[in-house]
């Protein structure tokens, strides 16, 4: 009785695993997959990415040895006029023809051409393949005319301070320079940004706060000192080095004690930390 009930029981238990493997092979023949898989050559596959392989290496020499990428034209565009177009073109001929291109950094165009040119502010790269490339150059704007009382010269100069022109041009306010012995020249760093920024700063301030009418602008170089000259001559000097604000508050919570709209003034000096002085 007992061989019995094992012998059944082994029977049982080959039934189940030949019903579960026909069940297996059952849903294998139904799966495309496994259809899709058996078609499969993976030889065949394995030699086309050897091709593929091969293609690339020889397209990346032929990209790096050809002469078919070596930059050959550069065609320059200006939207102001105060961009030197053949000046641009000399830089990027000496420095960037016969370049691959694929190989070839904006960046690198871009640091050139503003290392030899300050006054550029913007600069657009187009790519025409497979050997030119077209640039669109752009000046920072202008801002003040200078005129150098050392050598009596006047320049434009843009918002960064860097001179655009060595004459003036009509409608721009005028900064006079004082303590600078060399002629004004093109793509000179005369005013440092935060120094026009500091000067617009005041004239703002002179006429919102304190409302008086600002006639001249002067700045001497070595001593980086801003004066302003306002009604009847007085003189405001000022530390372009320090806080202009800083400075002016001083003048404004003094007006009543020292009779500012009241007494006629030579100058009022505000350079000095928490000091005023006028004559």
């Amino acid at each position: 009785m007992k061989r019995s009930r094992q012998a059944r029981r082994r029977s049982l238990m080959i039934e189940t695993s030949s019903h579960r493997t026909s069940s297996v092979r059952r849903i294998r023949r139904k799966l495309p997959g496994f259809a899709w898989v058996k078609k499969l050559n993976l030889g065949k596959f394995s030699n086309l990415g050897v091709v593929a392989c091969v293609a690339m290496a020889l397209f990346i020499l032929v990209a790096v040895l050809s002469p078919l990428f070596r930059v050959q034209k550069f065609q320059v565009i200006q939207r102001s006029p105060f961009v030197d177009t053949s000046l641009a073109e000399t830089i990027l001929q000496e420095q960037f023809r016969g370049k691959n291109m694929i190989f070839l950094q904006k960046g690198d165009i871009r640091a050139s051409l503003i290392k030899e040119m300050p006054e550029l502010r913007d600069i657009e790269i187009k790519e025409d393949w497979p050997r030119s490339l077209e640039l669109t150059l752009d000046a920072s704007l202008p801002k003040y005319n200078i005129f150098n009382t050392e050598t009596t010269n006047f320049a434009v100069i843009s918002e960064d301070g860097v001179v655009l022109a060595e004459e003036s041009l009509d409608g721009l306010p005028v900064i006079k320079i004082f303590q600078h012995t060399d002629m004004v020249k093109k793509r000179q760093q005369i005013l440092s940004p935060s120094q026009l920024i500091k000067i617009h700063e005041a004239e703002g301030i002179m006429d919102a706060d304190l409302m008086l009418p600002v006639t001249a602008v002067e700045v001497y170089l070595a001593a980086n000192e801003l004066h302003f000259i306002s009604r009847g001559g007085m003189e405001i000097w000022l530390d372009l080095s320090r806080s202009i604000q800083t400075q002016l508050e001083k003048l404004i919570s003094a007006e009543g004690k020292i009779k500012l709209y009241k007494e006629s003034f030579d100058h009022i000096d505000l350079r000095i930390p928490q000091q005023i002085f006028w004559k």
